[in-house]
């Protein structure tokens, strides 16, 4: 029964539901690819497809590394899951909250960045592999949309947390 009121308590705070929500947008990451990527050669009019998802760039023919972005989703995944097992003590889930935030924001950016500036680099790199000219189309997939409300989840639920920090301070004045 101190559970489960414990844990009714937990849920029916609204950054808890805003934190629950951009964990399972993390998770949901770790099942749909972000973007995929097409090259076609111009003199020869082959097309090679690649996935940009948590195995980082995977493709057909493509012999280079994988950089595991699963890794990295799930100790944000991990680290969100984290801050609302945190509920009782406010300042450290604050701040623990903010850096997750941060680190948000930063790999958001990083793969925003590789989307609409990446192009120039997968074609030089293919150029100077063969010496053919190649174009490059970028698509978004469904991944790619899971990325922006996580940063909007986790904004929201530091707001609330600083509100009940907040009134905890003003009810602490009034005793």
């Amino acid at each position: 029964m101190y559970i489960c009121e414990k844990v009714i308590f937990m849920i029916q705070r609204a950054q808890t539901i805003y934190l629950g929500l951009a964990f399972i947008c993390m998770v949901l990451l770790l099942f749909f690819p972000i973007f995929s990527i097409d090259v076609k050669s111009l003199e020869s009019g082959v097309t090679m497809s690649a996935v940009f998802g948590k195995d980082g760039v995977v493709g057909e023919g493509l012999t280079t590394g994988h950089f595991p972005l699963s890794n990295v989703f799930i100790g944000l995944a991990l680290m969100t899951f984290t801050c609302i097992l945190l509920f009782k003590k406010r300042p450290r889930q604050l701040l623990l909250t903010r850096l997750n935030l941060i680190l948000h924001v930063l790999v958001v950016l990083g793969i925003y960045g590789f989307y609409y500036f990446g192009a120039s680099f997968v074609q030089s790199g293919m150029s100077a592999m063969d010496g053919t000219a190649v174009e490059i189309a970028f698509s978004m997939e469904l991944g790619f949309f899971f990325l922006i409300p996580t940063i909007a989840f986790i904004f929201l639920a530091i707001r609330g947390i600083k509100r009940d920090e907040n009134l905890v301070n003003s009810l602490d004045r009034i005793r």
